[in-house]
């Protein structure tokens, strides 16, 4: 078993970082002590990304009265526990495409939940009555016209960030304003120009970092549990090694509580209880209407 667990993880260390390094040389030397330290790696690889941070048109009928169908709507996919079915070694080799400002993974696990379809383009009073059902309101900043016309115009790629992997927006007008510009350097109206305003469905499915947190160690736990058990087997059979394999790839994947809420089904994530900025994180695209 040793051998395969040697080659996982020359695969996965240069995707969490130095987090993953610290650990290289215990996986190394005695890759029975894997099962003991992925919880441990995946903690720090969450310490590392936060110290790094300065099908077709669907009319919205089931959006409140008053909603008209937009000039550009798409449908809204709602998501489904993907926990115990996605394949985590596949996922894992879908990181060897990384480039900067994307996140494949979270890319593919939209794929196969069925976020990846485009946003809904809204009027103003569209959102407006919106946010009275029970919206979200929430806004996105761009450092230059650009990328809000790709924004707008799709496909949404996430990025990274505090909260893990997603697209980041925050219900504080004032905050997206001055990531426009941090420097103050433009006017106002050019900053202006360079936010979206936009809202979630009343029906989007959001839950707290708190809790998208406390419910990730729960099946880290479990995890390590079944890790431990595949590693106490005397004489594991080629079918052992692979379940040890696929289940340090799924701990690996947890490491981004982004991955984990796109897994779960949840469309953002409200990290507003935890960070000063009151950042959210975005994580089905279907489930925004942005007003253009």
């Amino acid at each position: 078993m040793g051998g395969d667990l040697d080659a996982v993880w020359r695969s996965v260390r240069d995707a969490l970082g130095t987090a993953a390094k610290d650990a290289a040389a215990a996986f190394a030397t005695e890759p029975a002590q894997a099962a003991h330290d992925v919880a441990e790696v995946v903690n720090r690889a969450e310490a590392v990304d936060a110290a790094n941070v300065p099908a077709l048109e669907a009319a919205l009928s089931d959006l409140p009265s008053g909603i008209s169908t937009t000039t550009t709507s798409s449908t809204y996919i709602r998501g489904r526990d993907l926990i115990d079915e996605a394949d985590y070694s596949t996922l894992r080799r879908t990181n060897g495409a990384k480039s900067p400002g994307r996140s494949p993974i979270l890319e593919e696990i939209q794929r196969l939940q069925g976020f990846d379809g485009r946003i809904t383009i809204a009027t103003q009073d569209e959102i407006d009555a919106t946010i009275a059902a029970g919206g979200q309101e929430l806004f996105r900043r761009f450092d230059e016209d650009r990328y809000v016309d790709a924004f707008v115009t799709g496909p949404v790629r996430p990025g990274g960030g505090t909260t893990g992997s997603g697209t980041y927006v925050s219900p504080l007008k004032e905050v997206a304003l001055h990531y426009t510009d941090p420097t103050r350097t433009q006017d106002l109206a050019t900053r202006q120009a360079r936010m979206v305003r936009m809202a979630l469905r009343p029906d989007a499915k959001t839950i707290t970092l708190r809790e998208l947190e406390a419910d990730r160690n729960r099946t880290l736990a479990q995890v390590t549990r079944e890790l431990k058990a595949v590693r106490n087997i005397a004489k594991p059979a080629a079918e052992d090694t692979a379940r040890y394999i696929a289940l340090l790839n799924k701990g690996l994947t947890f490491a981004d509580i982004g991955h984990y809420g796109a897994l779960r089904g949840c469309d953002a994530i409200d990290g507003s209880d935890t960070w000063s900025n009151k950042e959210w994180a975005v994580l089905n695209p279907t489930a925004l209407l942005i007003q253009r």
